[in-house]
């Protein structure tokens, strides 16, 4: 069965012994962040901080609900209703099938985040336990593991995303919203070009499946929710908001209801982010004025402590977006063994056997055309013997197949975010950088006496002695 709300995946994560209470009083001003990240450096699974300093008992954080725990995409893996040993392989072709499918939301009456409503001058964001994570961090942010929904005004498409939200007063959020991305292209090209405020809504702690696929980045104009129902087996309940034209899950723990006013900015960042770095730094940006604030009773706050892999983003992205862009590259019949996206998720590993003079160029553009792929500026085309989740195989083709001068494709003045630590300060705020693609398969026209013959158990014997070893191995009495 699929889980109703977050509070039933915790339970899920207790019985598995993936869930850690910490029940001393802890503060949320940096001590939680410390906490989380040593628990992801030793991968301790996930962690609930019961008692937080300055707030009443049933103010909770939930931190690393994604893990990494043992193996790494274990909890990933329980999210999703599986095992917690299914192989990251499998994770990523069951992901990449049920993505494909759709089963449409119902709209509720009565919701859980509905419990208690706060509207106008009653609200104060500081009651909630927001914790300022790391130690370069600007603020407290309140936006790392949530969705942001907000709607087309010309189509009616309603997307979910994950965008960082910084603490900025009682009742206003900083928004990092790099254009690109859905939600902030709806505000830029819609509303703030019309000189119209843009309703939004943020659930925080909703059920991890709505979480994950909110993170993804699937397809312009694919309903996000419809995906969930299709990942969970059954719709999604969604509730309508107080004071907006929109609706959220149901079953969130927290929902920030308001409005992105056009032309509006504030200095917002920095923050420790997914690339392993802060790279983004402080720079004016949106403004989200919150108008009316649900909750559960006793909320539970959720947090993601992004930094250098492993963490939850690390963990999701990795099956997600290798599932998402494997479908990318299999619509356009481009043939693949497998696809990876290894941490820090700047990157993408496409195991294939070349099919044409220039085959990487296909690979490289249908990639980065693609929603999920744009921010990719690393692909590696790789030969379809080598498992691209194996970062072992992967380095022995690099650079064993990979031409110093022929695999290497450039290319200029590509898209770029603020995020990416490798580009300059001028590039950053220009949105421009650069992207590359490693060519490490042999050539199709090599005449195949000349392409180099693979020495390992598979290819350097005859089948018949690959045979006769296997029936006889617990005969030679090697562990």
């Amino acid at each position: 069965m699929p889980y109703k709300d977050l509070r039933q995946y915790i339970r899920r994560l207790e019985e598995e012994g993936e869930l850690t209470h910490v029940e001393a009083e802890v503060d949320w001003d940096l001590e939680v962040g410390a906490i989380s990240r040593r628990a992801i450096d030793r991968r301790s699974g996930a962690l609930l901080f019961d008692r937080i300093k300055g707030y009443p008992k049933g103010r909770r954080i939930l931190a690393n609900l994604l893990g990494p725990s043992q193996p790494v995409h274990g909890l990933f893996a329980l999210a999703c209703n599986l095992p917690k040993d299914t192989p990251v392989p499998e994770l990523i072709e069951w992901f990449a099938r049920k993505s494909t499918e759709v089963i449409r939301p119902v709209v509720v009456d009565r919701a859980p985040c509905k419990e208690n409503v706060v509207k106008g001058d009653d609200i104060n964001l500081f009651d909630l336990p927001v914790p300022r994570i790391h130690g370069i961090d600007g603020g407290r942010f309140i936006g790392t593991w949530h969705i942001d929904v907000n709607r087309d005004p010309d189509t009616g498409w309603v997307n979910w995303g994950m965008y960082r939200h910084q603490l900025l007063s009682e009742r206003r959020l900083g928004w990092l919203a790099i254009p690109a991305q859905h939600g902030p292209s709806i505000y830029y090209q819609k509303y703030e070009a019309r000189g119209e405020p843009m309703p939004m809504a943020i659930a925080i702690g909703p059920d991890p499946l709505s979480a994950i696929v909110s993170a993804v980045g699937l397809p312009s104009q694919t309903n996000e929710v419809d995906v969930i129902g299709a990942l969970q087996g059954e719709p999604v309940e969604l509730v309508k908001c107080e004071t907006i034209d929109l609706e959220v899950p149901a079953s969130s723990e927290i929902v920030l209801e308001g409005h992105v006013f056009p032309n509006e900015r504030e200095m917002e960042g920095p923050f420790g982010e997914f690339t392993g770095y802060s790279a983004g730094g402080r720079a004016p940006r949106p403004v989200f004025h919150v108008e009316c604030v649900t909750f559960r009773n006793d909320p539970i706050f959720t947090m993601s402590n992004m930094g250098k892999p492993w963490d939850e983003v690390a963990v999701l992205q990795s099956v997600a977006i290798s599932s998402i862009l494997a479908q990318e590259l299999r619509a356009k019949g481009i043939p693949v063994r497998g696809v990876y996206c290894p941490p820090p998720c700047l990157s993408l590993i496409v195991a294939a056997k070349s099919q044409y003079a220039g085959f990487i160029h296909s690979v490289a553009s249908t990639i980065w055309s693609a929603k999920a792929g744009i921010y990719r500026p690393y692909i590696f085309l790789v030969g379809e013997d080598v498992d691209p989740t194996n970062m072992e195989e992967v380095f022995w083709c690099l650079t064993s197949r990979l031409h110093p001068s022929r695999g290497i494709h450039i290319q200029e003045d590509a898209p770029g975010q603020p995020l990416f630590p490798f580009l300059s300060r001028p590039e950053r705020m220009n949105w421009r950088g650069a992207r590359v693609a490693f060519d490490a398969t042999f050539p199709p026209d090599w005449p195949k006496e000349e392409v180099p013959q693979i020495m390992d158990f598979e290819n350097g014997w005859p089948k018949e002695t690959q045979e006769k070893v296997l029936t006889r191995w617990k005969e030679y009495g090697i562990r």
